[in-house]
């Protein structure tokens, strides 16, 4: 059984690529935004503080096409031009799973964190984000995930 961990967070700022994509185009998205994001923090003299994250807010009812945000969190977020552009992840109150494995398995970590939201009869507050522990390597089933929801408590 997984664990769910409640957090407080603090407000990041983060430095971010964005597009409409179908679901098939998202892994191949993620590594263009990534290399964009490195390159445009380098040339604007950003640090980069954390793993790099995805936000994906569904655009249909058949997570078939999702609005996906995709950057790195920075110390501070200076003025850019361009395809990178600073936001933030919010802070508040967040339940947080770790997922191991292969992203296509990601479904029953998910489930389990709306369960355990839902168990509490707290709301989500925004779309969920997805932290890349580690993304790559030999083995995909070492794949570590951490699965963040924001919620209220109402």
């Amino acid at each position: 059984m997984l664990e769910v961990e409640e957090r407080v967070l603090e407000e990041q700022a983060t430095l971010v690529m964005r597009a409409k994509l179908a679901t098939e185009e998202i892994p191949n998205w993620l590594g263009q935004a990534y290399g964009g994001v490195e390159a445009a923090a380098a040339h604007y003299g950003a640090k980069l503080v954390g793993p790099p994250f995805a936000r994906y807010r569904a655009l249909d009812d058949d997570f078939r096409s999702f609005d996906v945000e995709a950057g790195y969190p920075v110390s501070a977020a200076p003025e850019l031009s361009g395809d990178v552009q600073s936001s933030t992840l919010p802070g508040g109150t967040a339940a947080v799973v770790v997922h191991v494995g292969r992203y296509e398995t990601m479904t029953a970590s998910y489930d389990a964190l709306m369960a355990w939201v839902d168990r509490h009869d707290y709301v989500p507050e925004g779309p969920p984000w997805e932290v890349y522990l580690s993304r790559e390597g030999p083995d995909p089933s070492q794949w570590r995930t951490e699965i963040v929801q924001p919620y209220l408590d109402v």
